[in-house]
């Protein structure tokens, strides 16, 4: 896995949010927490972001989010508060921020289908990645 950014690729998702900014992350900071509400999505533009749900006194990993991957749209799309923590994982993280409502203006101009069907699929997410932390199992 090639955890060094590519300036090109980079500078398409800034360009595909419209210039969205970008932040920093030490290894083992959090992005945000479990139950938060969720005002940003972040693409992962260099490093690694791990995504964790407390269970009890545990911490279980849900998955981990590489370079292009995006996280915390979740609470964008159906504005809940946050399922899961997120924080940099395996050394620092840099992501590029996506406000609600640059996200919101993207889904406005999707397809009315397309739309309906992210909905569907998030709701699904959220009820099988609760379903999951619970037994400990990691979704990816």
């Amino acid at each position: 896995m090639n955890d060094q950014p590519d300036a090109n690729s980079d500078e398409k998702i800034l360009k595909s949010f419209g210039g969205t900014n970008r932040r920093n992350f030490n290894e083992g900071q959090y992005i945000f927490r479990e139950g938060e509400t969720g005002d940003l999505a972040f693409v992962v533009l260099s490093g690694q972001v791990e995504i964790v749900h407390n269970s009890g006194d545990d911490v279980v990993q849900i998955g981990t989010v590489a370079i292009g991957g995006m996280f915390g749209e979740m609470a964008l799309i159906d504005n809940k508060p946050r399922m899961a923590s997120a924080r940099a994982y395996n050394g620092p993280a840099e992501t590029a921020l996506i406000s609600q409502e640059m996200f919101q203006k993207k889904m406005a101009a999707a397809d009315p289908f397309n739309k309906a069907l992210i909905e569907i699929l998030s709701s699904h997410i959220r009820s099988l990645s609760s379903q999951l932390a619970k037994t400990g199992v990691r979704a990816s």
